[in-house]
């Protein structure tokens, strides 16, 4: 065999035959919709994220005691200290409690001269209001001092209990400010007012009062005085009789011991003895637990909102220069 037949074959590329197409390249995508899609949804996300945050510290502010958390029947009792000049919160603590089917009976401890007349009246009312919807007893105890508005919003309660030496009563309305007319001429100054209306400007701290705007301005403090007398004989039914209140309305101080004896008040005793009151006139058994409403603190929301902290002392001297009717002793 020769050597040309030992060798293979090999084909030979015919002319006619076309070489195979190039392989087809994919087209590449846009990110354009990819990027638009991203940045919503991390929009979304931080935006979320803030609204969960406020969230929680609104919550966190307005949170009670972990109290709350025990399981069984309770007492709760929601504090007025200090000068009356904003019902929200003792309300929202009302209405809080009166909703919560864990409470069983609320007292309201009351420490407290009195103050402004419309929030005096609004906590009445939310005191009122929760006794006839809930059916829960409400039992005031008064502290060192509940008088004026203090004693206003304890008469809304089922019963009173006061310690002896508690200071209550001054049932009235007091009206007054600081003429500084001779102050300002002393220094020189002439204060100018315009009104439309007679009795606009009584009570100007600038101008002495004429005899029109005195009786004018008494005329208000009486009616005042007997819605307040009012309020007393509804809220004492069965004990006192608007007659015995008009008795006691003249301003006048009571000692907790004078004003058991002038059925202001049910009995004597103290916070604890309030509580066991509470829990008898609830039906529960045993030593009622008790819950306290926390204090708000100031929080991330006050950031964003006007604070009347951020006043001057001046500003808040300037801004009280006007009259007020107070229920206060």
């Amino acid at each position: 065999m020769s050597e040309n037949e030992l060798q293979p074959e090999i084909p030979v590329a015919s002319a006619d035959v076309a070489p195979p197409p190039p392989a087809a390249v994919p087209p590449r995508k846009s990110r354009i919709p990819a990027f638009f899609f991203g940045l919503f949804s991390g929009c979304v996300v931080v935006i979320g994220g803030f609204f969960l945050l406020i969230l929680f510290f609104a919550a966190s502010r307005g949170a009670d005691t972990s109290s709350e958390l025990h399981f069984g029947d309770k007492v709760a009792i929601v504090p007025i200290e200090g000068e009356i000049l904003d019902a929200r919160e003792a309300v929202e603590a009302i209405h809080r409690y009166a909703d919560n089917s864990s409470v069983r009976a609320i007292v309201m401890r009351i420490n407290s001269p009195g103050g402004a007349i419309a929030p005096s009246q609004e906590i009445y009312e939310a005191i009122r209001t929760a006794r006839s919807e809930s059916g829960k007893p409400i039992v005031a105890s008064l502290d060192s001092v509940a008088a004026s508005g203090g004693f206003y919003i304890a008469s809304a309660c089922d019963r009173i209990i006061a310690n002896p030496g508690s200071i209550t009563g001054s049932i009235g309305v007091i009206l007054q400010w600081m003429e500084i007319k001779d102050l300002l001429a002393w220094a020189k100054m002439k204060p100018e007012t315009i009104t439309a209306g007679a009795f606009k400007a009584a009570g100007n701290p600038y101008d002495a009062l004429t005899d029109a705007e005195r009786a004018y301005l008494q005329r208000v403090v009486g009616q005042l005085h007997g819605q307040f007398i009012r309020a007393v004989a509804d809220g004492r039914k069965g004990k006192m009789t608007v007659a015995d209140v008009t008795a006691v309305a003249d301003g006048r101080i009571f000692t907790g011991e004078e004003a058991l004896s002038l059925k202001l008040v049910d009995q004597l005793g103290s916070l604890d003895d309030a509580v066991a009151v509470a829990g008898k006139l609830a039906k529960m058994s045993g030593k009622p637990a008790t819950i306290y409403p926390r204090k708000r603190k100031p929080g991330l929301l006050d950031l964003f909102s006007d604070s009347s902290e951020s006043e001057s002392p001046i500003e808040k001297i300037l801004s009280r220069r006007a009259p007020r009717f107070l229920y206060k002793w």
